[in-house]
């Protein structure tokens, strides 16, 4: 069975001007260019109705969207979307169409169509986003030099954690199912970090920053080394990782669904530009690591190189 990698990999043979972004660019005259993104969620493999309301599926299946917009330095405009509607969740769509509308105008987003259809069994969505940047301020996967710092803004793990917690039917760890139900694309923090000439490359982080650091790193032909005492949770995260009887450090690195940002900086730039991000968005830029020669990803603690065997995010084992 082919995996998502290995289908991306095959049709940028032949589109490698236009795939292996978190969104396309589209050159256009003039300063501005469009990028555009699709993603698409389906039940049992992205949600369960059973514990995913149709207000948070619609948040849900917006903002992972215009995660990958945020992630060009772009701002989001557009939003087509695709349902394909079983007799069973007839009345679980309609309030899914309604919350959607919503989310788009809270998030100034305009839905300008798409297309329904039934469906034999599953609950099918498929959301296009459209964006518009400056060509100066895109943002690639493939711009990362050796010597960058590799950065992260956003929870790391906060997600898994929660559909863990739904998985496993456990009462309490709100704050955790709710950064899985309703994630918040980083749009503004996006467009700030797209003007910003100390950052050398970015990508969201949507299926952990195990996988999606090693998609970079390949793009931009790289190694990565992660500090692991650079990941810093918070006591309240470890304890519930503990209570789970999940290790904290591998559900950071490899929970996914978080939907924060993954960027590299010039390091002489750090200090100025992590200060002014703290000044302009009231929290920190987490650096976790940095890009030397060579390909792969290692792992340091301390100053001593560990071996950690990861595995990566699937959303329900179907990897």
């Amino acid at each position: 069975m082919l995996n998502e990698n290995e289908v991306i990999e095959n049709l940028k043979l032949s589109f490698p001007d236009y795939i292996g972004d978190d969104a396309a660019v589209i050159p256009q005259q003039g300063e501005m260019n469009y990028v555009i993104s699709k993603d698409v969620l389906t039940e049992d493999i992205h949600f369960r109705p059973s514990y995913v309301d149709p207000a948070s599926l619609a948040q849900k299946a917006l903002h992972v969207n215009l995660s990958d917009i945020a992630a060009m330095g772009a701002k989001p405009q557009f939003v087509l979307l695709g349902i394909s509607i079983p007799n069973l969740h007839e009345k679980y769509a309609s309030d899914f169409l309604s919350h959607f509308s919503k989310a788009c105008l809270d998030a100034s987003v305009v839905l300008i169509g798409g297309d329904t259809t039934k469906s034999p069994d599953k609950f099918f969505m498929s959301v296009t986003a459209i964006g518009t940047v400056k060509k100066k301020y895109i943002k690639y996967r493939s711009t990362a030099k050796p010597g960058d710092l590799i950065c992260t803004i956003g929870n790391l793990g906060d997600a898994h954690l929660g559909l863990l917690a739904f998985e496993k039917s456990l009462s309490n760890f709100e704050k955790y199912k709710n950064s899985y139900l309703r994630p918040s694309a980083k749009i503004n923090e996006g467009q700030w970090l797209g003007e910003q000439s100390a950052i050398t490359s970015m990508m969201d982080i949507s299926d952990g920053l195990y996988i999606d650091l090693k998609r970079l790193c390949l793009a931009s032909t790289v190694q990565s080394n992660i500090v692991l005492e650079n990941l810093t949770p918070t006591e309240e995260f470890k304890a519930a990782c503990g209570s789970i009887g999940v290790d904290f450090r591998e559900v950071m690195l490899t929970g996914g669904e978080d939907y924060g940002l993954l960027f590299t900086v010039k390091p002489e730039s750090y200090a100025m530009l992590a200060d002014k991000f703290n000044q302009k968005f009231g929290y920190e830029i987490r650096q976790v690591g940095k890009l030397l020669n060579g390909t792969g990803i290692s792992f340091t603690e301390k100053g001593n190189e560990i071996n950690l065997k990861l595995k990566a995010f699937s959303h329900f084992g179907e990897l």
